[in-house]
């Protein structure tokens, strides 16, 4: 069924998530920006781990205060970045189920242009753009006319912390996990692959959108749908902003799984063959490795490269073994 079959109502209620973890200053501030929107949420959850006493004691005292919308405390046991989205949208009531980071600000009509972006009534998914912050300053960058694609070779690009030169929004195959929103029966019937919950589970948000979009829903990103992003300590650095070994192999892995299972078979065959024998820069393939003082000159970091060949291996393997036990079981 094609996108444009879709006939989704218009949502009239807004859930918004705030995965959290260790930082209990960084979400009240997070939590006061979506109680001074020009349209509140409906509700908001904040997901904590289950052993993060200050976290819990701070959403504690948040709940106290007059808040706009109930504020519900949501424990997770599992470690990353995925269970605790997941168990956001397991529990969320409203019409548009939303996800935004714990070290954020939304801009003051994030949540009233997110519905309103819903009057398409073939919308599965809406996001907007990630505006970093350089302490109270928007950080400069560089404008795109281009965001959230996954290119012919299979390598995703997001481009959504850079400037959109356009005003409307415009589809993509995917949005950034700090800002993006579904449908509530989108949400639900969304694959949490937690063969991606390693390190930063890169490439988590392409595999949600690719899914959305092959359910026949629009993903829609709204260049007016903004957060601030002030990049508060993580627990896990991975690769952001350097790379070691083991960050390399799980990049390496996911985007592979991904583009494995959620392309079009052709596409996937391409993309998966490419990183193999190529990769990037920071991820090289077996061809950098041959030519080594060449790649090099480049700006390949061959030192990379038995990591993300056995990561991209490793995920090949894993789909591999999927796709024969459903055979085997048919």
């Amino acid at each position: 069924m094609g996108a444009r079959s879709r006939n989704g109502s218009i949502p009239r209620t807004l859930t918004v998530i705030v995965p959290t973890y260790q930082r209990p200053d960084w979400i009240r501030r997070a939590v006061l920006s979506l109680a001074g929107q020009t349209r509140p949420p409906d509700e908001v959850i904040a997901v904590a781990r289950d052993t993060d006493t200050p976290t819990h004691a701070s959403i504690a005292r948040l709940v106290e205060e007059r808040l706009p919308f109930p504020l519900r405390q949501q424990l997770v046991s599992e470690p990353g970045f995925m269970p605790p989205v997941a168990a956001g949208v397991a529990v969320a009531t409203g019409d548009v189920v939303a996800v935004m980071d714990d070290d954020a600000e939304a801009e003051t009509g994030w949540a009233q242009r997110l519905l309103a972006t819903y009057a398409d009534p073939a919308a599965g998914a809406v996001g907007g753009r990630i505006i970093n912050m350089t302490g109270e300053v928007p950080t400069p960058v560089s404008k795109t006319s281009r965001v959230g694609y996954v290119t012919t070779l299979g390598r995703f690009v997001g481009n959504m912390y850079r400037e959109p030169d356009f005003a409307e929004p415009v589809e993509v195959d995917f949005l950034m996990g700090g800002n993006m929103s579904f449908r509530r029966e989108v949400a639900q019937r969304l694959e949490f692959d937690l063969e991606l919950n390693r390190n930063v589970a890169q490439g988590y948000e392409v595999d949600i959108g690719l899914q959305v979009k092959r359910m026949g829903w629009k993903v829609l990103f709204d260049p007016q749908v903004g957060i601030r992003h002030y990049s508060a300590p993580r627990q896990t650095v991975g690769m952001r902003p350097t790379a070691d070994t083991e960050a390399v192999q799980w990049y390496s892995f996911n985007h592979a799984r991904v583009a494995l299972r959620r392309l079009k078979p052709l596409h996937g065959a391409l993309a998966f063959s490419y990183l193999l024998a190529v990769g990037e820069r920071r991820a090289p393939g077996v061809v950098p490795m041959l030519l080594a003082p060449v790649a090099r000159r480049a700006g390949f970091q061959l030192g990379a490269a038995p990591a993300a060949l056995r990561g991209r291996l490793m995920a090949a393997r894993g789909v591999w073994r999927g796709w024969s036990g459903r055979a085997s079981t048919r």
